[in-house]
């Protein structure tokens, strides 16, 4: 349980946020002159704000100021991905000072004790934070990664499928995100499932869906030529399912066909890979982005079955679908309606492990469909975006 003091400190932060924000970004920057220009953008999506951060953690402090280790690697995390907006330690410990004094003008009325817990905890975050960043900079590990834009495919008019050169294997697993800019929108961000895996080469591939947002929908223009940054992998979506040795059953909506595509890939590395259902859908037939390519895999391996469902039968005009929407000659295995429907009319799925992923109420809505079919909980694990 949170002690009331430490809430009460919690509680007046989330109420006075913006306030709060604008005070710590004004003293930083008399502290540290040089963190101007590396905040990030109101419109970039992969940063937590500081006090979101605040009220975090001081929600999760334990009696007189305690950090528990898991508190402490979050914000080591969260400090290391903040590299890539130029985050260094003497920043850092600046950003500390600024929370830590705008913190005590805020809570001048508040005893005494409510403070002094608040500090501890600040500072055993901040020391934690500049350490992890420290140890990081010594060891040269980068920040991010220049990649270079090397093929762009419009696949209809909301999915574009884009292809990057990186100088280096890039780190990540299959199944994780990465934050994603281009030079034309410094300090502004996007997470992106690769849908491959990492290889020395430096390669990746990403699935853009251009009306997400408008940033997504910039870096959806794109051309070849262009540098982009990418960040380390984060994440650890089904690690543990793909790690099991049991069949599997992959569920994917729009773009979240990018992360169990990557896991596809992984599998036809294996010797003897365990049998696979691809259910991969999307709101028309021409947004199928990738069928005619998933079509391919699926005849040069075994294992693998693919069953393309759209939730409307006939295309609209403004669709725009293209020949990588279309299966081989023949092949009329396309379904309509709804994902979870579909699904659950074939099977129970019981001896699977299950992965989802794709629009976060859609993704709900498959998962209940398939517990109240008799799927095991346990067994299915589900990426929402």
């Amino acid at each position: 349980m949170t002690p009331r003091p430490v809430s009460s400190v919690a509680r007046l932060v989330e109420d006075n946020a913006q306030d709060f924000l604008r005070a710590v970004e004004a003293q930083l920057l008399t502290l540290a002159p040089q963190a101007r220009g590396h905040f990030p953008t109101p419109d970039d999506h992969t940063h937590i704000s500081i006090a979101e951060m605040l009220s975090a953690l001081l929600d999760g402090t334990g009696e007189e100021g305690k950090v528990d280790d898991k508190t402490l690697e979050f914000f080591k995390e969260t400090a290391l991905d903040a590299r890539r907006f130029g985050l260094t330690p003497e920043i850092l410990a600046s950003l500390g000072e600024a929370v830590r004094s705008e913190l005590l003008s805020l809570c001048a009325d508040l005893p005494f004790e409510n403070v002094l817990f608040a500090e501890r905890a600040i500072f055993a975050t901040t020391s934690a934070s500049i350490e992890a960043v420290r140890e990081a900079d010594e060891s040269n590990i980068p920040a991010s990664f220049s990649a270079e834009v090397v093929e762009v495919e419009k696949r209809s008019r909301r999915f574009t499928v884009v292809r990057l050169q990186a100088e280096q294997e890039l780190p990540y697993l299959p199944g994780q995100f990465v934050a994603a800019t281009a030079n034309f929108l410094p300090n502004t961000w996007r997470y992106f499932c690769p849908s491959i895996p990492s290889n020395e080469w430096g390669q990746v591939e990403f699935h853009i869906q251009s009306d997400a947002d408008d940033i997504t929908g910039l870096l959806a223009t794109t051309r070849p030529g262009d540098k982009w940054e990418l960040g380390p992998g984060r994440g650890d979506f089904g690690q543990g399912k793909i790690n099991s040795g049991n069949d599997l059953l992959f569920v994917a909506h729009g773009t979240g066909l990018a992360p169990l595509r990557a896991y596809m890939f992984d599998l036809m590395n294996q010797a003897a890979p365990p049998r696979l259902h691809f259910f991969v859908g999307a709101d028309y037939p021409g947004e199928l982005y990738e069928l005619t390519g998933m079509w391919n895999f699926a005849a040069a391996s075994p294992w693998l079955s693919v069953v393309p469902v759209s939730t409307n039968d006939h295309d609209e005009w403004w669709v725009q679908a293209t020949e990588a929407s279309q299966p081989p000659r023949g092949l009329h295995l396309h379904q309509t309606g709804s994902m979870a429907k579909i699904v659950t009319q074939a099977g129970a799925w019981a001896d699977r492990e299950v992965l989802i992923a794709g629009p976060e109420s859609w993704a709900r809505d498959v998962r209940r469909a398939m517990i109240r079919r008799g799927t095991p909980a346990g067994q299915i694990e589900v990426l929402g975006f």
